[in-house]
């Protein structure tokens, strides 16, 4: 084998070693590659900040210089984006076997936007969090038709899974999926949907 590829081999089985998988762990081992691929191809990409923003945004105490800060930030990202993937159902057959349904009846779900799903691989990835059990979250409908479809899929998968100041019950905060799962009206996560 040569030098770079060892330390190819090297370098992977580090970044799972850190994540606690293995090689054969083979879903999050694409998911963190094209992961990792997306982020190259999009820092190739000119900066989506004007110059004048930046400066702005540095006097506020932002640093977009440091490439150490820069290069920890997108491993975060990337490894979110792999543990999303991984807390995910991939393709529609696969999410049709899990809720015992036709495969016709996930893109339909999916054109009227019953369901949550983004793009990887050229698959559908389902996040987990919308199911209880083998069906889906209560209530999902109309907080998913009125999420902006453009947001990221980590945005999603935060909003959805973290504890929000604005659904608390009895001074607890829930999130919009347990919120939804304990028997919360959906009509109160619609207001506070991002981007709707």
């Amino acid at each position: 084998m040569g030098r770079v590829r060892v330390r190819t081999v090297s370098g992977l089985d580090r970044l799972l070693d850190v994540a606690g998988r293995g090689r054969d762990d083979d879903r999050y081992v694409a998911a963190l590659l094209g992961a990792v691929a997306d982020e190259l191809e999009r820092r190739q990409r000119p900066s989506v900040l004007p110059e004048g923003e930046q400066r702005i945004w540095e006097t506020g105490g932002a640093v977009f210089s440091d490439p150490v800060a820069l290069e920890r930030s997108q491993a975060r990202k990337v490894a979110a984006f792999a543990d999303l993937i991984d807390r995910s159902i991939l393709g529609d057959t696969a999410l049709a076997d899990f809720l015992g349904v036709d495969r016709s009846r996930i893109s339909q779900r999916h054109s009227e936007r019953s369901i949550y799903a983004f793009e990887f691989a050229e698959e559908r990835c389902y996040p987990g969090w919308q199911f209880a059990g083998h069906r889906l979250l209560r209530g999902l409908r109309p907080v998913l038709a009125a999420l902006d479809p453009a947001l990221h899929p980590l945005v999603v998968d935060h909003w959805f899974t973290t504890p929000n100041i604005d659904l608390a019950v009895d001074g607890d905060e829930l999130s919009p999926v347990l919120w939804l799962a304990t028997g919360g009206d959906a009509g109160a996560l619609v207001e506070l949907v991002p981007g709707g």
